[in-house]
């Protein structure tokens, strides 16, 4: 299920996730990635309390850096996100989405979504391509 919000500009990435693992309906056992903006320990409880696997970037404290181990972890969840981040940094390339000029909430709601649209149907031929060919081999 896709979920997609939309929030103030003035509203930190980090403060909607609890309420979107709610409204995703995430079933225990699967793995959410984040990047850093999302580390923080009330996250690690609330993911850990619903039995999602925390695949949360770890982030460097002042005068505390990330372990071997911890660096290596974030690698992997860099390479899992991947399709994400290239997905909006397409959006911003082809659609010129790097900033949002509509104002009001529900405006900047819709706008996000038919950039989605857009990405989805600029994508589809190729999409269409690729299956046609894996199902004729």
């Amino acid at each position: 299920m896709l979920v997609v919000e939309t929030t103030v500009a003035n509203c930190h990435d980090s403060k909607p996730l609890l309420d979107l693992l709610d409204k995703a309906n995430i079933q225990p056992g699967v793995r959410v990635h984040a990047d850093r903006a999302y580390s923080s320990q009330k996250h690690r409880v609330a993911l850990k309390s619903r039995g999602i696997k925390n695949g949360i970037q770890d982030k460097a404290a002042k005068h505390n850096p990330l372990t071997r181990r911890q660096l290596w972890r974030n690698h992997l969840i860099a390479k899992a996100r991947y399709g994400v981040e290239r997905t909006f940094g397409s959006q911003a390339s082809w659609f010129n989405a790097k900033i949002l000029r509509y104002r009001g909430l529900a405006k900047a709601h819709a706008w996000h979504l038919l950039l989605a649209m857009a990405y989805n149907l600029k994508r589809l031929p190729k999409h269409f391509a690729d299956r046609r060919l894996i199902t004729q081999t």
